[in-house]
């Protein structure tokens, strides 16, 4: 009998699911039930060996995104493309590494251009599943003894994809074609080769060609040295070994988030509202439709079914937007699988936990499946709603686990991201575009019984990391002036969000650089998520920037110069220098509107994160304690956590009386201020009915959403009690 191709295999897994209720029909694990030393081992080994390619592909990248900042994966996959396991780096890709591989099954590549050793093939077009296109998206069939055994892929973030804007966060991107180079699941190399033509397009699309194919060469690498591990393993193991050990970890992993569900979250449906805005009327924008506010809905709705599998909606998501923020269902869906490994399945990070998930598609036309009606959206940030969409699986993840009484695993929601991205000629007279990798570095989200971690979270990646500054000013044209952890930047609550930090920047030895603060998943003016149980929510990040200074003067006279954001009633940027142009509360995201030159200053903050519970309800010792850190304010304690404090010898103090007096007297300003919840209802229902005070972004979010999603109309019509045909008007 012949053997199965790869997409009749394909089908068979999809049956034997079905059938058994198991990954690949395994009702057992056969090998860690008989092997287990072996069984451990093994995946231990392959997870070094990922981790060895991450290492090996980054240090031959050139680019300090990838060499510094490490913003790259590489995976081990099956042969019809489920994860086995992945690498260090930016997990948010294992989702759409293998189903890059399962595309390239489905639309038939076994049987022409066929697969065979040393075959590079590549994506980053999100029409066929990829995320944006600075995202190169790699993979190698891997063979054994002339047998397809397994895949190697991965992923890097390269420095400039050849949008209609430098770099790599292309938010102006006003459609599809002006979002750079499009490799669209193609074969770009033999025999562990690139192409030649193919490194002729980088280098006439691309304004960091060597940057770009050091990337390409770095996932080669990697992928190379993934393989030759693998064999070396199986030659020790055995081949029969691997496949079937293969197959049991992606069940094992499936099993495990199963269980925990399970033990940990009670069914039924839980309801999570999430927005983000885009504030870009005014701006400098590339085309005149783009001279709009734009608001995004990203509802979630996610229901724990009797036997814990899990069903996900995303119904209600708004329309796309002439920006680069619309993303492909794959893309947001690999986003999904990521934080629900941070959350639930991450005793083996691979594509068991999200196997059982019955996921339905968002709206057709909504920013979260823009092409079935507007095939020209553009993705040059995809990950812009993504991430906030995914923070909200930590709220409402975090309330089931309350539920069950698992504090120790309750999370708030995540940090805002924003990015800082330069362009123009650096100190070496090089052009160079690229990232900072600054916003890899958030504030952790505070837990239901401890405050966040300080700058040591991403919610794209288990592993934060910024990367050196040293380093980093040897590629770009900038001096640090300042790193520090940033006051008051997570959220306020019982137990605060980690706070986030700011880094201040002086431009030097460039006769420009372009300052683009992108926008990763940051709002512009929409507060963040706002935090769980009475919690206050982190006010969107203001960035700063003074051109034309008189900061070599300051210099030569050795007067004190900007190291922080200071005071936000007094920033140190206007208080301390003197500017032409001094931009102190600027609204992200924005490209400067002209370049930056030396001694110009820039102070770029990345966010905290969400608290959790009532400000009220901090511990005062803890308020006194962020107080001696230089992490809040006298202001904050006084008037938030209802904290009075003296300092009698260079520490703060509680004044206890005087702190449960402070409190009383906010309890009883909120009594006062309370409105039963019908009085309220009511009062909003009016509103609504007038459409009173709706910004015009906020009203064309909702019409988009009603018109998309008829049954979240319904729905939002039957809770405001409504008229059957109310619709929001512009």
């Amino acid at each position: 009998m012949a053997a199965l191709s790869l997409k009749e295999r394909l089908a068979a897994n999809d049956e034997a699911f079905k059938k058994t209720g198991h990954l690949f029909g395994l009702e057992r694990l056969a090998l860690k039930e008989s092997n287990p030393g072996d069984y451990e081992a093994v995946w231990h080994i392959l997870s070094n060996l990922c981790n060895a390619a991450w290492a090996t592909g980054c240090k031959v990248s050139s680019s300090p995104i990838a060499a510094e900042g490490g913003d790259a994966l590489w995976g081990l996959h099956t042969p019809t493309g489920e994860a086995i396991c992945i690498s260090r780096g930016i997990s948010a890709h294992a989702g759409l590494l293998s189903d890059m591989v399962k595309n390239f099954i489905s639309i038939g590549y076994e049987e022409y251009p066929g697969f065979k050793p040393g075959d590079i093939f590549e994506n980053n077009d999100p029409h066929y599943g990829g995320i944006h296109s600075p995202d190169f998206d790699m993979c190698m069939p891997l063979f054994y003894d002339g047998k397809l055994i397994a895949w190697a892929t991965c992923v890097s973030h390269v420095a400039d994809a050849g949008s209609v804007t430098p770099g790599s966060i292309g938010f102006l991107n006003p459609d599809c074609y002006s979002d750079g180079i499009a490799i669209s699941m193609e074969r770009v190399g033999e025999n562990d080769r690139f192409y030649p033509w193919y490194e002729l397009r980088i280098r006439s699309r691309s304004r960091t060609p060597d940057f770009v194919m050091g990337d390409a060469r770095g996932r080669l690498a990697g992928c190379i040295t993934l393989r030759e591990r693998l064999e070396a393993m199986i030659e020790k193991y055995g081949l029969d070994f691997f496949e079937q050990a293969g197959h049991e970890y992606v069940e094992d992993s499936r099993r495990y988030a199963v269980g925990r569900v399970k033990t940990q979250t009670v069914p039924g449906r839980i309801r999570k509202s999430q927005f983000k805005d885009l504030a870009m009327k005014g701006k400098r924008v590339l085309m005149a439709k783009q001279d709009i506010d734009c608001a995004f809905n990203l509802p979630m709705e996610l229901t724990v079914n009797a036997d814990a599998s899990v069903s996900l909606s995303l119904q209600g998501a708004s329309g796309t937007v002439p920006f680069g923020e619309n993303i492909s269902p794959t893309a947001l869906k690999s986003g999904l699988m990521m934080g629900y490994s941070h959350i639930v399945g991450f005793d083996m990070f691979n594509s068991g936990p999200i196997s059982a998930w019955d996921i339905e598609m968002p709206p057709d036309g909504s920013w979260a499946n823009p092409y079935p009606l507007d095939y020209q959206a553009a993705s040059g940030v995809a990950w812009a709603p993504a991430v906030t969409w995914v923070s909200s699986l930590y709220e409402v993840f975090g309330r089931l686990f309350q539920m069950r009484g698992f504090v120790e695993e309750m999370a708030a929601g995540s940090a805002t991201i924003m990015t800082a991205e330069f362009s123009g000629i650096n100190q070496t007279g090089m052009y160079l575009t690229g990232l900072t990798l600054e916003q890899a570095s958030n504030g952790s989200p505070a837990k239901g019984y401890s405050d966040g971690e300080n700058s040591a979270w991403c919610i794209y990646t288990p592993e934060a990391d910024f990367g050196n500054a040293e380093i980093t000013e040897l590629y770009y044209p900038i001096l640090f002036l300042g790193r520090n952890i940033e006051p008051n930047s997570g959220g306020y609550g019982q137990f605060r969000g980690g706070l986030g930090h700011t880094a201040v920047w002086m431009v030097y030895n460039t006769p420009g650089l372009e300052y683009q603060c992108g926008d990763a998943g940051m709002r512009s003016k929409i507060v963040g998520n706002h935090g769980m149980y009475g919690a206050y929510p982190v006010v969107p990040d203001r960035p700063a920037y003074a051109h034309d200074t008189n900061v070599k003067e300051l210099i030569d006279a050795q007067k004190p110069l900007v190291h922080g954001r200071g005071d936000p009633e007094s920033p140190e940027v206007a208080t301390i220098i003197k500017a032409k142009d001094l931009q102190t509360d600027a609204v992200a995201p924005f490209v400067t509107p002209q370049p930056l030159t030396d001694y110009d200053i820039i102070v770029h903050p990345i966010g905290g994160a969400q608290a959790m519970g009532d400000p009220i309800n901090r511990d005062p010792k803890s308020v006194a304690s962020d107080l001696d850190e230089g992490w809040t304010t006298e202001r904050v304690a006084a008037d938030i956590h209802g904290v009075v404090t003296k300092k009698p010898n260079r520490h703060y103090e509680i004044d206890e009386a005087a702190t449960e007096k402070k409190r009383k007297k906010i309890r009883d300003q909120r009594k006062k201020r309370a409105l039963p919840f019908k009085e309220w209802w009511t009062a909003e229902r009016k509103r609504i009915l007038a459409q009173e005070n709706m910004d015009e972004s906020v009203r064309r979010m909702w019409i988009s959403s009603m018109e998309l999603s008829p049954k979240y109309a319904e729905e939002l019509r039957a809770f405001w009690k409504l008229p059957e045909d109310f619709v929001f008007s512009l």
